[in-house]
């Protein structure tokens, strides 16, 4: 189900509860309206409703911002992957060709063998672990009587590739994090009681009582669906893709071709 449905999905689901839970509330509370009962149950509903925003949209930012720490750490290890191909050009011409190659094929396993897994599991591709640890291989090769402008290279090199690691693994995890039981019992079951006192709110017309309720569900129910989409960065219909990694191959291609 795409973006669209799902919120289309939840928010009508959560306008169906709220209207009909107007009018079996109405039918519950119509015989036992007291002296000042809405003036009673209005401040009590206030109060737990600034008590629930207050929690609803903490959470939304705290998901959003992983969201969006998950997006730029993704673009920030792609990003990386060019200055650590073009540093290949100052090695010598064999190893600087084996590690070009290494670094594709890196590049490679992550768009076509990891990113299908991503959210699934915190190992990742052996295929992209096993080109990290060519490119080691490949650097432990290098000769020792290296000049020193050769050695600045290297040390670049491995500062580079370091952070690529830590990028990946940073990625692995965040794609598996997910947000704990006890804080969707808190907005959802929030969400529902909030709802429920505002069935006892009594009117003596009930449609614009049940259109009022059915807005207020339907925003509920809209921030319940942003959490849910977000909380997912590389799974669901609003997953990170391997574009930047797709890019980051057209980038080495040009890089080849002298640019």
């Amino acid at each position: 189900m795409g973006a669209v449905g799902l919120a289309v999905l939840i928010v009508v689901l959560s306008m169906a509860f709220a209207t009909t839970g107007v009018f079996v509330g109405r039918w519950l509370v119509r015989r036992h309206i007291g002296r000042f009962h809405n003036e009673v149950l209005i401040s009590l509903f206030a109060t737990a409703g600034v008590i629930y925003a207050v929690l609803l949209g903490f959470l939304v930012v705290v998901v959003w911002e992983a969201y969006d720490a998950a997006h730029r750490n993704s673009a920030e290890e792609a990003a990386t992957l060019i200055p650590l191909y073009r540093l290949t050009n100052g090695m010598e011409a064999k190893h600087g060709a084996e590690a070009r190659q290494t670094i594709r094929a890196y590049t490679y396993a992550v768009v076509t063998d990891e990113w299908p897994n991503m959210g699934k599991s915190e190992e990742g591709s052996r295929k992209a672990r096993r080109a990290i640890g060519d490119l080691d291989r490949q650097f432990s090769r290098l000769s020792a009587n290296r000049k020193e402008a050769d050695a600045q290279i290297d040390s670049e090199f491995l500062n580079t590739k370091s952070q690529i690691v830590t990028d990946r693994n940073k990625r692995l995890l965040e794609a598996t994090d997910k947000i704990p039981w006890v804080m969707w019992l808190g907005t959802i079951g929030g969400g529902m009681i909030v709802m429920m006192m505002s069935f006892l709110i009594y009117m003596e017309q009930g449609w614009p009582h049940a259109v009022m309720a059915s807005l207020t569900a339907s925003l509920i129910g809209l921030l319940l669906f942003i959490m849910l989409v977000l909380s997912r960065p590389f799974s669901g219909p609003l997953a990170i893709g391997p574009q930047h990694f797709e890019a980051a191959l057209k980038v080495m291609d040009d890089v080849d071709r002298g640019n």
